[in-house]
C-alpha cells in the first residue's frame, strides 16, 4: 500500500475479496464442515439428546462464534473499509452457529444444568433463525458500520492493522476452544468442532497476510 500503511481489502497483497468468500468452499468445507458434520442437513424429530460431554462442548463452541461476530461488529463499525473482507468472514461464524445448532439442536434450548434458555441473539445485527443461531446477512444488506467510521473513531492505516491483529487473536482463540472441545466430544460432535478449529486457523492467517499487507 502507498506509505507503507495497511489500506482497504484488495489492496497489493492483502486478500481479494473473492478469495475471502471463496473460504467456505476451499477451507471449511474441505475440512469436513458440511459432509462430516452434517450441517447440510436438519436433524430428523425426535432425535436422542446429546451426551452431557456434547452439550457442554457446543455450548462453549457457540460462545467463542458468538464472541467473534461481536468482535466483528465493532471491528466492521470502526474500520468500514475492512467491511468487503470483515463482512464475509463474519458470515462464515454465522454459518458456523448454524451448524453447531443443526448438529445439537438442544443448544438453544438448555445449558448443562437444564436451564432453559432462549438461545440468545449472537448480535445486534445478525437475524436469527428459529434456533438461535445467527445466519449469514442477505445479499445487498449493509454491514456494521457501512455507512462511515464511527464519530471519534481512528480509522488510520495503523488501527486497521491493530485491530486485523486482534482479530486473529480472536479466532485463534476460538481455534483452540474448538480444539479443547473436539478432544472431549464424541464422535458425533468432534468432527464439527475439528473442522470449525480449521476454520478459524485459516481466518486467523487470512488475517494475519491482510495485517501486513504493504
Amino acid at each position: 500500500m502507498a506509505g507503507g500503511g495497511m489500506g482497504g481489502v484488495g489492496v497489493r497483497g492483502a486478500p481479494s475479496r473473492r478469495a475471502v468468500l471463496a473460504l467456505p468452499a476451499a477451507g471449511v468445507a474441505a475440512a469436513g464442515l458440511v459432509t462430516a458434520a452434517g450441517c447440510s442437513e436438519s436433524r430428523p424429530a425426535g432425535t436422542p439428546a446429546p451426551p452431557p460431554v456434547d452439550l457442554a462442548a457446543a455450548q462453549a463452541a457457540a460462545r467463542a462464534e458468538r464472541d467473534l461476530l461481536v468482535d466483528y461488529d465493532a471491528a466492521i463499525a470502526r474500520h468500514p473499509a475492512l467491511a468487503a473482507l470483515l463482512g464475509g468472514l463474519r458470515a462464515h461464524h454465522a454459518q458456523h452457529l448454524a451448524a453447531l445448532a443443526t448438529q445439537v439442536p438442544a443448544l438453544a434450548t438448555a445449558t448443562p444444568d437444564g436451564t432453559v434458555t432462549s438461545g440468545g441473539s449472537p448480535s445486534a445485527s445478525a437475524p436469527a433463525t428459529p434456533s438461535g443461531a445467527a445466519t449469514a446477512p442477505a445479499a445487498g444488506t449493509s454491514l456494521p458500520g457501512s455507512a462511515g467510521p464511527q464519530p471519534g473513531a481512528d480509522d488510520s492505516p495503523a488501527a486497521r492493522a491493530s485491530a486485523l491483529a486482534e482479530l486473529a487473536t480472536s479466532e485463534r482463540a476460538a481455534a483452540d476452544e474448538h480444539r479443547a472441545g473436539c478432544l472431549a466430544a464424541t464422535g458425533g460432535l468432534a468432527p464439527l468442532l475439528a473442522s470449525l478449529r480449521a476454520a478459524e486457523s485459516c481466518h486467523a492467517d487470512l488475517l494475519s497476510l491482510a495485517g501486513s499487507a504493504g
